[in-house]
């Protein structure tokens, strides 16, 4: 396939949640590592700690082993998201893919990120990583060559809509009992989400730049 160039237009898509099943196996982990059974309630209103019945320091610490132990690695991916890239490479259009794992802090996460895009068949163009993907994802290409943004967290979901992405929520157990707004595009599956950023890039392509903030 040929490589989308290097001035396309981008979709960023978030991995953990998104692309991959990280709240399951996180619970998974979190039993095997506490020694106790885990049960998750995404019903419970709050953080993922919260849906876990943890502590949030315990959540950090249980977090850390988990990062620490390239548990990364063995992440179950969700179906169809290495359909998904390669859809969206075949437009002409960059993937990019924007986790907030903690590059720079711990030195196996980039190796441990790229085993499993690799493991999975999944066909990204660059790696963006930290809290401020999408605003060093906005300062790296501009805003214009941006169409949008798959993403299962709300918080950098408001983040990347403040930097004037356009954003198409993945849903997934973890988010559920969230109300999102009523202009907030979602998508309940990666195939749904396919056809919405498919539509999106077919948009983007007839009305040019001016289309990424809409």
């Amino acid at each position: 396939m040929k490589r989308p160039g290097i001035e396309a237009p981008v979709v960023a898509l978030d991995l953990d949640g998104t692309l991959g099943d990280y709240h399951e196996h996180f619970r998974r982990f979190a039993t095997m590592w506490t020694g106790r059974e885990i049960v998750w309630d995404p019903e419970i209103k709050g953080s993922f700690a919260a849906q876990l019945g943890m502590s949030k320091a315990l959540y950090r610490k249980c977090k850390l082993a988990y990062r620490m132990g390239g548990m990364k690695r063995s992440m179950p991916v969700f179906e169809a998201a290495r359909d998904l890239t390669i859809a969206i490479r075949r437009r002409g259009v960059m993937v990019t893919a924007c986790t907030t794992r903690p590059y720079l802090q711990m030195t196996t996460i980039d190796g441990d990120t790229q085993h499993w895009l690799r493991r999975n068949g999944l066909q990204v163009d660059g790696i963006l990583y930290g809290e401020h993907k999408y605003r060093d994802l906005v300062k790296g290409v501009g805003k214009e060559r941006v169409i949008c943004a798959l993403e299962d967290d709300l918080s950098q979901i408001k983040v990347a809509n403040q930097l004037g992405i356009s954003t198409i929520m993945r849903l997934n157990d973890a988010n559920r009992q969230f109300v999102p707004g009523p202009t907030q595009l979602t998508a309940s599956d990666l195939v749904m989400a396919r056809c919405i950023i498919l539509a999106k890039i077919d948009q983007y392509k007839e009305m040019g730049p001016s289309y990424a903030s809409r």
